[in-house]
């Protein structure tokens, strides 16, 4: 078998599928379900067989995908080693940051940094998922996170707040007894202790949204009350901050990246840069920049 059979076979058990594993690599669905069926049909096979949840490895095929997962591991690390060695400020930097991140505080600044840095060959990866460092798919991360993985390196910063926000004139002209709660779905735990803290706490629930930007955009066409993070919320001029409402610690900013990158000028510029930019917009992220 060639790499390109290694990998085919670990991308259809890692997806379960044909079409997945077709995203994933880049092909056609043809050219999965054509290479599959060949490599099903060689001596030693099938690789991969079909069950009620998907495509599963047979005995011969998790022989196939454990080598295939050494040698992707052996790619990965002589890559990330290999963008690593370079000490200047040029070349590719891949940032990792959540898109409401970028949106609300970090925009401008990545902006800037493009500017401060032009032979950097800078891509923004605006993802909610976390990439993952020790698979190169990222250099740096930015993220919210209650803690990050002990061995990645970097420099954790104070955490964003979390308040309660209305429309300034949904406040205006619904009666406090006919007001109502935009809320996260029944699974998020600390819902219950935001409602108990709340000006309101026996006010029903209207709606439930599970997306954090779609709750925030339903607060702001004045569907309801809702939580949201101050920094996100404290920069609009038509929403207004309950009085009464609690202002609480949510997870802390973190900058990331791997060991092997991080004594690089590129990590140590970024890094620098970011933790400058977030700590700048300190008092909205901590929900001191309420307008008067």
């Amino acid at each position: 078998m060639e790499w390109n059979d290694y990998h085919l076979i670990l991308a259809v058990v890692r997806e379960k599928s044909i079409r997945g594993a077709a995203r994933v690599l880049g092909v056609s669905h043809a050219t999965v379900s054509r290479r599959l069926a060949h490599l099903n049909n060689q001596p030693g096979g099938p690789l991969v067989q079909k069950s009620p949840t998907g495509l599963w490895p047979t005995k011969a095929g998790e022989v196939v995908v454990t080598a295939a997962e050494k040698i992707e591991a052996l790619a990965v690390e002589s890559s990330r080693r290999s963008r690593a060695l370079a000490q200047d400020l040029s070349g590719p930097l891949l940032i990792s940051a959540p898109v409401l991140i970028l949106k609300h505080l970090l925009m401008d600044d990545v902006a800037q940094f493009a500017e401060l840095y032009p032979k950097l060959d800078l891509t923004i990866d605006a993802s909610d998922t976390l990439a993952d460092l020790d698979r190169a798919e990222a250099d740096i991360v930015i993220r919210t996170s209650k803690d990050a993985p002990a061995h990645w390196v970097g420099r954790r910063l104070f955490p964003y707040t979390l308040s309660i926000y209305a429309h300034k004139e949904y406040l205006a002209t619904t009666e406090p007894e006919d007001r109502r709660w935009i809320a996260p779905p029944s699974n998020d735990t600390r819902w219950s202790d935001w409602l108990a803290q709340s000006p309101y706490p026996e006010a029903p629930i209207g709606l439930t949204i599970t997306n954090i930007q779609a709750r925030l955009e339903a607060i702001k066409r004045g569907f309801g009350m809702g939580r949201a993070a101050c920094f996100m919320a404290d920069q609009d001029p038509d929403l207004v901050r309950l009085a009464g409402a609690p202002v609480v610690d949510a997870e802390p900013f973190w900058l990331l990246c791997h060991p092997d990158f991080a004594r690089t000028a590129r990590a140590k510029a970024t890094l620098r840069f970011f933790a400058a930019a977030i700590e700048a917009q300190r008092p909205l992220i901590r929900g001191d920049a309420v307008r008067g």
